[in-house]
């Protein structure tokens, strides 16, 4: 088996400046969104040491392909695969708009300067565009 290091690259790191404490969210483009299929940004958020973050994504790579290794071995689900990655796909969706409705409502809970404001509100209006998005997904699988 390969090294993990030639299986999965690590993730680009994003260039642009963050106020943020912690690294900012690592850029994915679309060929490599299975980069980061381990651990989402919204967890990897709450630890500062960028050490913490390559050790966790380290760990996320090893239990991603442990975990696609072992797939051939489950047991059928009854669902085709496209319903159970477009039911996956809704939950995600479900989680980021439950993510960025809690940073949209920093505009009500705190005095906020009026850059991070209008971030605010752009969250608020995001989570609104991911519910739906999220809903007709759940839907077309009902």
């Amino acid at each position: 088996m390969a090294s993990c290091n030639q299986c999965i690259s690590e993730p680009n790191s994003n260039p642009q400046p963050s106020t943020h404490p912690g690294p900012a969210p690592q850029a994915l483009t679309p060929a490599g969104w299975e980069e980061s299929a381990g651990f989402r940004e919204t967890f990897l958020y709450h630890y500062q040491a960028p050490a913490d973050h390559q050790a966790l994504r380290h760990l996320s790579r090893i239990l991603h392909e442990a975990v696609l290794e072992m797939a051939r071995y489950a047991p059928p689900t009854g669902e085709s695969a496209t319903r159970e990655e477009l039911r996956t796909a809704a939950a995600d969706l479900r989680h980021l708009q439950g993510f960025l409705a809690t940073v949209a409502r920093g505009q009500e809970e705190s005095e906020l300067p009026p850059a991070d404001a209008d971030l605010a509100a752009l969250a608020a209006r995001q989570a609104e565009a991911l519910a739906s998005v999220a809903a007709a997904l759940e839907q077309a699988l009902a």
